[in-house]
């Protein structure tokens, strides 16, 4: 029989469900398939090599390395990839001062907020689905669509060339090219040269001279170069910049980190903990809020990740708790411009009930309307100081409820200002509701979309024995009998993030641009940073299961493996066939076009006559 192509090994591993999710937990796996196991849970993919160092080790030692990422020397190779990265160590208010959006991109976005409603601004501006961004825009009437299309950014129109080419156009009037500048050969450098002419061109100039060049080329023109790309989306998308710089190192990360389950730990927090990037000025928050509040606390104390991002501004203006006051019968009403009383902001409830039913409580945790009241007023005056330039942590007493309250069965004595907010965290924290909810999440993520209910019992009392030490929780969880069991083998699906990710790390690419990869998990409906809704994305694989999803990751499979994703180089020496170039026909004998539905022959059976 002849062997597959390498994107069918591919598919095969990237698409594995795992749909074993029957089989039995207290039947112990071999040790080979310990090895398979521990590495496709606690890493993004396996690497060349990577089963070879855990056979070293031994399964247990290397688990208990990776729970003390500090002992671990990092990856000199990762270093080098982040260093170009120079927003990720800017504190928010250097990013506000740098990057703070232009009067003339403020100017730019007035016709989509005049013609197009928040969310299909999120998601043409925010890296929505392919899928999605094509519906907004077909939403559009046809009078009003190229209005939009000389405001959207380049992003919106990825996979959609003939729109792309559309929005060029008629972006031209609006960014030329400095003619007084480039020459005319330049300027066919810039829109059509190859990528080592424009390098050697935009390399010729410096100073006010080069934004000006790169600016009025913007990021599109230099795809092929990813530190150009990024000069140019500084200069003329400064906001996407720094969204997109984070982007680049979570997967830089995800590829190329030793301290790989820190890496994913990092992302179920984020997730868990969950910030949408399209909302106001969120995008420029989010470098702070993932090193800030979210990693150095990932294998800590739950209490003070809570903690964390509840005073992290990105939280606080995500749910709109910056807005929540209580209502001051002591004090006249704010007065309007013109003259009228203003109507004063009110109680916001949007933190309080998500903190309970997403972070901590769980919906079935046993909290009340009343509580939801009473945790949303214990949080008044918990806002942000001068969101567009500091954006620190800032508590309010002219905001806060200063009377008594109470919260699942906690009394919260009058008076004591930011106090009642701390109490909250603490009562939260240590309520048998979140350990059982946090441990059934975790065994989720590193167990089956099912975990069986003895295994959460016993991480939920290390729970509360250790005072929510997460480290602890999951030794309990990966020296369990069930982690390493028949019934978790191959029981979850990938995300399209760890899809992708997985797929790099399998064939030991050099990835020397993440753009590619960011657009193709967003494709697959997982743009990073970009769920709207503070659910985060699911933690088990039925949302992963669709007839597109899966189509859509074959095409990468395809892609990847046959040349197609620019910059990447497969180290495919290993694998046992031989390699096509990118030009040939693919690995079941067909040219390299996406795959697409066709019906079977067995479709049209019953309308065929018979032949006698």
């Amino acid at each position: 029989m002849k062997r597959l192509g390498l994107a069918v090994c591919m598919g095969a591993l990237l698409l594995a469900p795992a749909g074993n999710a029957a089989g039995r937990f207290d039947q112990k796996l071999s040790a080979e398939k310990q090895i398979i196991h521990v590495l496709n849970r606690l890493t993004f993919g396996i690497r060349p090599g990577d089963a070879a160092e855990v056979r070293r080790l031994g399964v247990d030692k290397w688990i208990d390395l990776q729970l003390h990422p500090e002992r671990i020397r990092e990856n000199p190779d990762l270093e080098a990839k982040v260093q170009p990265l120079d927003t990720l160590q800017l504190a928010m208010w250097q990013i506000n001062d740098k990057y703070s959006q232009p009067q003339q991109q403020r100017q730019a976005q007035r016709p989509l907020q005049s013609m197009l409603t928040p969310l299909q601004i999120s998601k043409l501006r925010d890296g929505g689905t392919l899928e999605e961004r094509r519906e907004v825009l077909a939403s559009i009437p046809p009078e009003m669509r190229t209005q939009v299309l000389a405001a959207v950014p380049p992003e919106a129109l990825q996979g959609m060339p003939e729109l792309q080419k559309q929005a060029d156009e008629l972006r031209k009037p609006v960014q030329p090219l400095k003619r007084d500048i480039l020459t005319p050969d330049q300027m066919r450098i810039v829109r059509n040269g190859n990528n080592e002419q424009k390098l050697a061109l935009i390399n010729s100039f410096t100073g006010e001279e080069r934004n000006q060049v790169l600016r009025s080329a913007g990021p599109q023109a230099f795809n092929g170069l990813p530190q150009l790309r990024r000069e140019a989306m500084a200069a003329s998308q400064p906001q996407q910049y720094v969204n997109q710089q984070l982007i680049e190192n979570k997967l830089y990360r995800a590829i190329y980190s030793n301290k790989q389950l820190e890496e994913v730990l990092v992302d179920f927090w984020v997730n868990h903990f969950n910030v949408f990037n399209g909302k106001n000025q969120i995008r420029v928050l989010l470098t702070s809020y993932e090193r800030d509040a979210i990693r150095p606390h990932v294998l800590g104390h739950f209490k003070d990740l809570l903690l964390a991002t509840a005073h992290h501004p990105a939280m606080l203006i995500y749910l709109d708790n910056n807005q929540s006051q209580a209502a001051r019968e002591d004090a006249p009403p704010p007065m309007g411009a013109n003259g009228v009383p203003a109507r004063r902001p009110g109680i916001n409830e949007n933190y309080g009930r998500e903190l309970m039913e997403l972070h901590t409580l769980g919906v079935d945790g046993g909290y009340t309307q009343d509580d939801v009241i009473a945790v949303a007023r214990a949080f008044t005056g918990w806002t942000v100081f001068d969101p567009q330039k500091y954006a620190e942590f800032q508590f309010n007493p002219a905001n806060h409820d200063r009377k008594e309250k109470l919260v699942l069965g906690h009394v919260l004595p009058e008076g004591r200002g930011e106090q009642d907010g701390l109490d909250v965290i603490d009562i939260l924290a240590h309520h048998p509701s979140t350990a059982r909810f946090i441990s059934k999440e975790l065994a989720q993520r590193f167990v089956a979309d099912d975990p069986p209910q003895a295994l959460i019992d016993r991480m939920a009392a290390t729970f509360m024995k250790t005072d929510g030490d997460i480290r602890s929780v999951l030794e309990t969880l990966f020296t369990s009998t069930e982690f390493l069991s028949e019934g978790a083998w191959q029981a979850k699906m990938k995300s399209p993030l760890e899809m992708v990710v997985s797929a790099v790390r399998a064939i030991n690419a050099d990835a020397p641009d993440m753009l590619p990869f960011a657009q193709r998990i967003a494709d697959m409906g997982e743009p990073l940073y970009g769920k709207v809704e503070p659910t985060g994305y699911p933690n088990t694989g039925e949302s992963w299961n669709s007839n597109a999803g899966v189509l859509g990751r074959i095409n990468f499979a395809i892609a990847l493996t046959s040349g197609q994703i620019a910059g990447i180089r497969p180290d495919v020496s290993r694998f046992n066939f031989k390699p096509r170039q990118a030009s040939q026909r693919n690995c079941w004998g067909l040219r390299h076009h996406p795959i697409r539905w066709r019906p079977s022959k067995n479709a049209y059976k019953e309308k065929r006559p018979r032949r006698r």
